[in-house]
């Protein structure tokens, strides 16, 4: 298998020349400015990332050290104006890991990451996709890619409509999750389905509205009380972000859940309020923000209703970098950050957490529908306090480096379920793109 798909990454870097070249007749024409070169046509990328980290779980026997190399080659042709073909092959591998912990489900040898093909007449009006794509909705709370921190990156093998106008862009989509495998060509996980439709409106002060409705089926999954079956969510919200006089800004996004898990009704909400201020202006950066996390959690795991907030498909790590320990689920939290720009190239960020459970009867979830922990006799609702500091070095857009610390103390909830060790992170990262 691993032979097959070598051979599909040759004969797509092969076919993809060949197929801008049949576009252009030779002679003089070929060159004429009006068709464009086939060189000009067909573009090539590279991206080289390096992540080592090294802290200690929720577990203690989770303590480890490891490095993980990603390797990204892109080819994408330009036959014609209206067509494009795109393909990224991805190779991820983890080495170095200490502590006895299993790292094979961090390594995906060379596969396909993305393989698209582009329809559009221009930059504005219609746009179809189609083929194995990076899908983001908004912050990516609830779809994202993130191809930046993750180990893979998020990708579905979808249909993608795109609809743009002055100040609206609209975005339809149905699709399904690509599953990670280490020894075939990753499949896409037909009980892992999504659709969507997403309108973002642009507002004054480089602001955006984006009513949004989102649509997932997923499988084999159980409820609280371990009774086995499948979901259905569909899951209405809006996001709005703006600029506000004084060097204040806001991003709110508010979301309702209905559907059913394993027969009952779901009646989950989850909402996001953060306010930035810049204090010294615009032109200084520096940027102090506040913000408040809410996702539901079920009170009841017997009364027929199920009030688990579903956080859907989001990207696991781009806010706060290799920090996010915590999903989107049955918890509320606030918090502080400050971003300060030490100079051209450097800047410090610094935040901090105070995690507690929305209802004490559900679990704790580290991400998907699988619970860390669930403690119904737990005295206290209080899972920690998190602190991190990180920063920032770009050397020109083509190469960054990242560094941070995380220290989650852990709270009684926690303490009471058998988890007193604190999680801890070190982490660097460095990407090199071409």
């Amino acid at each position: 298998m691993k032979r097959r798909i070598i051979l599909l990454a040759v004969s797509v870097w092969t076919l993809l020349p060949a197929a801008v070249l049949a576009q252009a007749p030779g002679g003089e024409e070929a060159d004429a400015p009006r068709r464009g070169r086939w060189d000009e046509r067909l573009k090539f990328g590279l991206e080289l990332r390096g992540r080592a980290e090294s802290g200690t779980g929720f577990d203690p026997n989770q303590t480890g050290r490891l490095y993980l190399n990603r390797l990204r080659l892109d080819a994408s042709a330009a036959p014609a104006p209206w067509f494009q073909l795109f393909f990224q092959g991805q190779d991820a591998r983890a080495s170095g890991l200490g502590g006895g912990v299993d790292r094979s489900f961090l390594g995906d040898a060379f596969d396909v990451h993305q393989a698209y093909l582009d329809l559009r007449r221009s930059e504005t009006g219609w746009r179809l996709r189609v083929g194995r794509q990076e899908l983001s909705l908004g912050d990516e709370r609830l779809l994202g890619a993130d191809s930046y921190w993750d180990a893979f990156g998020q990708a579905f093998d979808a249909v993608r409509v795109d609809f743009t106008a002055a100040r609206v862009h609209a975005m339809a989509f149905s699709g399904f999750r690509v599953e990670p495998s280490r020894r075939r060509l990753n499949p896409f996980d037909t009980a892992s389905r999504i659709a969507g439709l997403s309108v973002r409106i642009g507002m004054p002060g480089e602001g955006v509205l984006e009513p949004y409705s989102l649509w997932k089926r997923g499988g084999d999954t159980v409820d609280l009380l371990d009774r086995p079956g499948h979901r259905d969510v569909f899951a209405p919200g809006i996001r709005a972000q703006a600029a506000l006089p004084h060097g204040l800004d806001y991003n709110v996004e508010m979301v309702l859940e209905r559907g059913h898990v394993v027969g009952e009704a779901i009646n989950a909400w989850a909402g996001h309020w953060e306010l930035g201020w810049k204090p010294l202006g615009a032109e200084f950066g520096l940027r102090l923000g506040l913000e408040y996390n809410f996702a539901s959690g079920d009170a009841d795991p017997a009364d027929g209703r199920y009030g688990t907030f579903d956080d859907l498909y989001p990207a696991g790590f781009n806010k706060y970098g290799m920090a996010d320990p915590i999903a989107w689920r049955n918890i509320r939290y606030p918090a502080i950050g400050a971003e300060v720009p030490l100079s051209r190239r450097w800047t410090l960020y610094g935040a901090y957490r105070h995690y507690r459970l929305a209802s004490i009867r559900d679990g704790l979830y580290p991400g998907g529908d699988r619970f860390l922990v669930r403690n119904p006799a737990a005295t206290t609702r209080d899972v920690g306090a998190q602190a991190l500091v990180s920063a920032g070095y770009a050397w020109l857009p083509r190469w960054r480096i990242y560094a941070g610390y995380c220290h989650l103390f852990p709270g009684g909830f926690l303490r009471q379920s058998g988890f007193e060790t604190p999680l801890t992170t070190v982490y660097i990262l460095s990407s090199l793109t071409f």
